[in-house]
């Protein structure tokens, strides 16, 4: 799932750093109907573990969540953070183009001081495996972050991870199986 509408999204700025995003930019004003919609008829139930990013945006939306559904575990791992952007951290997010631009062309980018494609499924790749040995039996929701989901979504769907702009990107609130 990927989070709520933030007031970073709303303020049109790129907020990747952990400092910036766990203190601060949560949801905006509105978000939790969109999430709750987002749950219904999702098949996810009260046993669903929430795994989320520690950005509070990303925290908000599965505390959301597991309250709708009167879940008990939230839990935060720091690999589904949001993908760093480097010297972009705190300016406009039309700047996300570029990166995305550099990222076409070389799945190692790190242009910028941006954290790569590569590195970004890597560590995601290690959360699912940790995460695997022990809740095999549960359902699991991941909060994330876009660029995160989708570069994840690009590599269960067989693409490489250059690739990632070249799905459909998933919109804030949205829930989508990583193993339809």
């Amino acid at each position: 799932m990927r989070h709520g509408r933030s007031l970073a999204n709303n303020a049109g700025i790129i907020i990747s750093s952990l400092e910036d995003g766990s203190g601060g930019w949560g949801l905006a004003e509105g978000s939790l109907p969109d999430i709750r919609a987002a749950l219904k008829g999702s098949g996810l139930s009260r046993d669903t573990v929430f795994f989320s990013s520690p950005f509070k945006r990303a925290l908000e939306t599965a505390w959301c969540a597991a309250d709708y559904l009167s879940a008990e575990e939230v839990r935060i791992d720091k690999d589904l953070r949001e993908r760093f952007f480097g010297d972009f951290e705190g300016t406009d997010d039309k700047n996300y183009h570029r990166v995305w631009q550099d990222d076409g062309k070389n799945p190692d980018n790190g242009n910028h001081g941006v954290e790569s494609p590569r590195d970004v499924l890597y560590r995601l790749k290690n959360f699912i495996h940790r995460v695997d040995m022990f809740y095999s039996h549960r359902t699991i929701c991941l909060v994330s972050h876009g660029d995160p989901l989708n570069i994840l979504l690009t590599h269960t769907a067989g693409l490489g991870v250059e690739e990632h702009r070249n799905i459909v990107s998933m919109k804030t609130s949205e829930l989508r199986p990583l193993f339809p």
